[in-house]
């Protein structure tokens, strides 16, 4: 079996991989869930996270492999690591490269392989993978899968060097805590180091507090940035020594406290006039009066060097053990203070800039904003707020993944801050969404030209993982202190203008009216009503039969929604299930509607109709939920003691199409439990069929609006037709929405449509009437 190329950076991967502390570990839980998800999910006999070592790879989880650990050469993952990103062999006794592989001629005989390279701080530490003594093939969704789940684990890598960085950290810090030897020294320090506010106060007061205690000596703090020595205190040193070493090169020799940054270790000179690190610095030297130095690193918590801390006499001198200890001791005073304010920087990026595009986030975004309204007041010009929503930017993650999304993303948040002046901030608020504030504008002119220039650069041609990509934006403009006067306001007024951007045909933009105000008045409004007539049963359901075509019987129907307001009458169901979706008090209707659909089931099915199904519309939204979770309705069919097949749930394609590990697990465990899963209008979206194979269908319903102007001649026949054909192929039963007349009726019975629905066969009923049908069925 030939092996790849070791890369350039080995050795630094092998020592990242050891600086986790996870090669011959415990299992844990946290790893092994990730591998039998995997192995359950893509249907292989084994998965594994891999380690790869320098001359091993070391298994941290596996399923159904005794195997913990095999010879770096044997391994199917060092090849993994060596790819772009993944690795997939549908049949390894095809593959030159590991047809005499020991794992494919003897135990556990692997057929398929599919890995994905687990990566920590820039370097391929090993791999997630599935595998089989069958061959497989493996989709492009199924590889997305499969990085998914090995994102999941280097986010456990992550928190796992976390943890390691805290640990090492806090052990630093017992250390100094249990020390008695420099008491007066560490609590003056440690003190100073909690109560200042800049790091350069506080390596001061270090600096100050031990030559208070130790006298006869004078200390220096140099910070390491990049291959430089800066200075940090040395309030005692003469300025123009100062001076003369704030910048210096660090290298090998290069006087004390270069060499010291250099090598990462102690540099004791106890002469500077003889020594030969300080030739180059020795007339200095002697119009500072210094006659040694000793210099130890200062070293983070995972022991880089930070700076150097170093003890100058002025007389030719060494160190005691004693000595040598309190200099450690100083070091990691001066570590504490400086890895604290990296840390407060690190929490302040983190708290203020998005990761992605490292544009300003919300939080600092409102910051700028409340500046340029201050500034405004006082100088009497305009603030104009700009929400910017990028177009058809969902389509780019589908079609070409979530990483060439991201890429679009970083490429557009830089085409905007190229149209903007330096004086105006652009922020990424999540998602696809920025918001631009520009600040001191005197009319509306410029304001348009600006407009106008961002959208230009936005939508010109992209050139992404060499695919060429097409987006636009839609821009919400609202303007202090016309429309507004404070940032709530403002940013809310921006956002309602650029969905009215968005509704003018995308790649617009739109001012801000008081027409967006009232509609918004309107939700809310509506909002409020909800509430109400869930508190106070305004809600009632209608059923509309679905008529078996071939015996023309009655033993199903769709539940369907209804809201007698108190005072504005009948609300049509698509006036309020979009705004519920929003809202999240649509998971409050559905659990209702599927509380009273039980109920009036277990009635029907006891006195009328024993196989009653009746059949519910459900909310994506619900599925995605973790609370509440849809699974509790089998909680419910169960207390209730009503079959599980009494039940059908309709979903809709869009659930298929964004449907992720959690999702599938649940549509399969209603199946599973018998609940009938349904399909609705069919036929209206652009990838029904791939689904109809990936997950379980019992039936799909034809949509209305190739019924409703179907005749014997039209095209809508034809695909009418071929759904039918279709859904018997693939064992699944057809219902036909929107029968409005015979002629549909008795071409749809043809065809040989399984079941019917529409005004023609009979319209929504209450449940007496509905009851009443199901009575006269008992009688035929």
């Amino acid at each position: 079996m030939s092996n790849p190329a070791g890369s350039k950076d080995e050795y630094d991967r092998i020592k990242a991989l050891h600086k986790l502390n996870i090669l011959d570990s415990e299992p844990e839980e946290r790893f092994d869930r990730i591998t039998r998800l995997a192995q359950h999910f893509f249907n292989c006999e084994y998965a594994a996270i891999t380690f790869i070592d320098s001359e091993r790879q070391w298994l941290k989880s596996r399923v159904n492999l005794a195997l913990r650990e095999s010879p770096k050469c044997d391994s199917f993952c060092v090849h993994t690591i060596a790819q772009e990103e993944h690795l997939v062999i549908a049949d390894t006794r095809l593959d030159n490269r590991f047809a005499n592989n020991p794992f494919v001629t003897g135990q556990p005989n692997i057929r398929f392989y599919a890995g994905v390279k687990l990566t920590l701080n820039g370097y391929a530490l090993g791999a997630l993978c599935v595998f089989d003594s069958h061959k497989k093939t493996f989709t492009d969704e199924q590889l997305a899968q499969l990085k998914d789940l090995a994102n999941i684990v280097e986010s456990e890598l992550v928190r796992q060097e976390i943890i390691q960085a805290n640990e090492t950290l806090r052990g630093y810090e017992k250390q100094v805590e249990e020390t008695r030897k420099l008491t007066r020294v560490r609590s003056a320090i440690l003190e100073k180091i909690v109560s200042s506010d800049t790091l350069g106060t506080v390596l001061h007061n270090i600096v100050d507090a031990v030559e208070h205690e130790y006298s006869n000596m004078f200390c220096s703090i140099l910070l390491l940035e990049g291959n430089r020595l800066r200075l940090g205190a040395a309030p005692s040193l003469p300025q123009f020594y100062n001076d003369a070493i704030d910048g210096v090169v660090v290298g090998p020799g290069v006087g004390s406290c270069g060499n010291t940054a250099y090598s990462n270790a102690l540099t004791i000179v106890e002469d500077i006039t003889t020594h030969p690190y300080w030739e180059a610095w020795s007339d200095i030297a002697a119009q500072a009066k210094l006659g040694s130095c000793w210099s130890q690193p200062i070293r983070g918590a995972s022991g880089e060097a930070l700076g150097t801390f170093a003890i100058y006499h002025s007389t030719p001198s060494s160190p005691t053990s004693e000595q040598i200890n309190q200099i450690e001791q100083f070091a990691h005073i001066a570590s504490i203070a400086i890895e604290r304010e990296r840390a407060n920087q690190l929490i302040w990026r983190q708290a203020n800039f998005d990761v992605l595009t490292g544009l300003p986030n919300r939080n600092l975004m409102e910051d700028h904003l409340n500046l340029a309204l201050k500034a405004a007041q006082r100088e009497k010009t305009k603030v104009a707020v700009l929400f910017l929503d990028l177009d058809n930017f969902k389509d780019v993650n589908d079609s070409l993944g979530h990483d060439t999304g991201d890429v679009l993303l970083v490429e557009c948040a830089q085409r905007i801050e190229n149209a903007l002046r330096k004086e105006d901030t652009v922020s990424r608020l999540g998602g696809d969404e920025f918001v631009v504030v520009l600040g001191g504008l005197s009319d509306v002119i410029l304001l348009e030209k600006v407009v106008q220039k961002l959208m230009r650069n936005v939508s010109e041609p992209y050139t992404l993982n060499q695919q060429i990509v097409h987006t636009s934006t839609s821009v919400g403009i609202t303007l202090y202190p016309d429309d507004g006067e404070d940032i709530t306001s403002l940013l809310k007024n921006a956002d309602q203008a650029m969905y009215g951007a968005k509704a003018q045909g995308k790649n617009s933009y739109q001012f801000y009216t008081k027409s967006m105000q009232d509609a918004a008045m309107k939700r809310i409004v509506l909002l409020n009503d909800i509430r109400e007539a869930l508190k106070n049963e305004q809600f009632f359901l209608e059923y509309q039969p679905i008529v078996h075509l071939r015996t023309n019987t009655v033993t199903k129907a769709e539940a369907l929604i209804r809201w007698q307001h108190p005072e504005k009458g009948l609300i049509r169901p698509d006036e309020f299930i979009p705004l519920a979706e929003e809202s999240g008090l649509i998971f409050d209707i559905s659990n209702w509607v599927f509380e009273q659909v039980c109920d009036d089931a277990i009635q029907w099915r006891r006195d009328l109709c024993p196989t009653l199904q009746l059949s519910i519309n459900t909310s994506p939204s619900h599925y995605f939920s973790a609370n509440p979770d849809i699974m509790d309705w089998l909680t419910v069919l169960l207390g209730k003691g009503l079959s599980s097949d009494a039940v059908l749930l309709e979903i809709t394609e869009n659930l298929f199409m964004e449907a992720n590990f959690s999702v599938a697990k649940k549509l399969f465990q209603f199946r599973q439990a018998g609940v009938g899963i349904a399909l609705d209008d069919f036929g209206t979206g652009y990838s029904s069929i791939s689904f109809l194979k990936k997950y379980p269908t019992d039936f799909i319903k034809i949509d209305r609006s190739f019924v409703k102007s179907m005749t014997e001649v039209s095209n809508d026949k034809v695909l009418c037709e071929a759904i039918i054909v279709m859904a018997k192929k693939l064992g699944i039963k057809v219902v036909a929405e929107g029968i409005e007349t015979e002629e549909q009726l008795t071409i749809l019975n043809n065809m040989g449509c399984d079941y019917g629905q529409g005004y023609f066969l009979s319209k929504p009923l209450n449940k007496s009437n509905f009851g009443e049908i199901l009575q006269k069925e008992q009688t035929k």
